[in-house]
């Protein structure tokens, strides 16, 4: 099960981080239209220009226009996936994008731009997939290198991989220590992980800038992890007064809100959360959970069913996207969620059982009793090793 409390998002150059496209082919572009007919010439040149200053929407048409003259022209076809991305067309961008790198398998700019139109369209996994390849080519000493490295961090935190997360940017930490998005990251997986210490060191690097949001979120953290609500709510009002843009910190408010038992402030925190973030995990999933247990199912469907896109493997939204289609009357479907849940985590006594409830109402009982054995078996389990650890503590 992931340990994650939720997910950050970089603060620290998250503009440039985030949004930068790899600027590409604008320069080869001249020189392929040396090689055009005076038509295609003037429509790439049109293309670019109007590109290069900004007008998005018409260089796509210029660019389409240019693609019917000459559609295996694929580092244009890569201009036209940079600018279908500025618009926010990320999936035709990464239709494009696709298409230039078949041409140009080994051009890692265009690489990036397909990983970075996969982040931004909630793809992560696809997004990790391009991101680790390009990583893997960068030589160490390029200055892109960092920067990639923070990006493949966060998308690493938002699928749960802490231990990832660590491996990947402690190097990066410990050369640089200013580099305040890594030590951000880093400190958040450090203490999902149980290792306060080191998360400790990375909040006084982080304070030695100044008193900010993302140093009051790792304590915020770290209390939380001391089960210290009050002392955690202190700390996320201190962040979100340094900076009320910051996604994790109403996703973590209202975390604080839900297990106090105020689910009105608790909705109101990931709402918010989710405003700012449309793919905050966690304000996805709890968001979602509350919804569907007051029985809010439309409410709640679209949530858990990007939270579940999000993170495909996560125990938790596995099986609450499972009751919600069971609330939804849809019983093969959570059966077939449920049914894989079992398999990938066999101790998880609750999905067992509520499997074997599905079994028994969908005409197979003797699924449901087997399903229903292993629930009882696994409830034994649990019961003497709670006996087993009474006795040792009355010694």
């Amino acid at each position: 099960m992931s340990k994650s409390i939720c997910v950050p998002c970089l603060r620290f150059d998250r503009h440039r981080l985030r949004t930068a496209a790899v600027p590409l082919v604008l320069l080869l572009c001249a020189g392929i239209a040396q090689a055009q007919a005076p038509s295609a010439q003037a429509e790439l040149s049109k293309a670019v220009t109007l590109h290069q200053s900004g007008h998005c929407p018409e260089a796509i048409a210029a660019y389409r226009a240019f693609l019917k003259m000459r559609p295996d022209a694929a580092p244009v076809r890569s201009n036209l996936g940079a600018a279908l991305a500025h618009e926010g067309h990320y999936q035709e961008a990464i239709t494009e994008y696709k298409q230039a790198l078949m041409a140009m398998p080994d051009n890692y700019k265009i690489r990036f731009n397909l990983g970075l139109a996969y982040y931004k369209s909630a793809d992560v996994p696809n997004a990790v997939k391009e991101f680790e390849a390009v990583y893997a080519d960068l030589p160490l000493d390029d200055a892109q290198r960092p920067r990639l490295a923070s990006l493949l961090g966060e998308c690493y935190l938002r699928q749960g991989e802490n231990r990832k997360v660590i491996d990947l940017l402690s190097p990066i930490g410990d050369a640089d220590p200013n580099n305040l998005a890594v030590a951000y990251l880093l400190g958040t997986a450090l203490i999902h992980e149980g290792q306060e210490e080191r998360g400790a060191e990375m909040i006084k690097r982080i304070l030695q800038h100044g008193d900010t949001a993302q140093a009051h979120m790792l304590m915020a953290f770290t209390r939380m992890k001391a089960n210290d609500k009050q002392g955690a709510a202190a700390e996320l009002n201190r962040a979100i007064a340094l900076d009320p843009n910051l996604p994790e910190a109403y996703s973590l408010q209202g975390r604080v809100a839900f297990i106090s038992s105020d689910l009105a402030g608790a909705e109101k925190a990931f709402r918010k959360a989710l405003a700012i973030d449309p793919n905050d995990f966690d304000a996805l999933l709890l968001l979602g959970s509350m919804l569907r247990e007051q029985g809010r199912i439309e409410e709640a469907h679209p949530l858990l069913e990007r939270a579940i896109h999000l993170q495909p493997k996560e125990i938790r939204v596995r099986y609450q996207f499972a009751l919600l289609c069971l609330d939804e009357g849809n019983d093969k479907r959570a059966a077939s969620v449920l049914e894989s849940l079992v398999k990938d985590f066999p101790g998880y006594t609750e999905a067992h059982r509520t499997l074997a409830s599905i079994y028994f109402r969908i005409g197979r009982p003797e699924d449901g009793r087997e399903q229903r054995k292993v629930a009882e078996s696994l409830d034994a389990t649990i019961q003497a090793q709670n006996l087993e650890i009474g006795k040792t503590l009355r010694k």
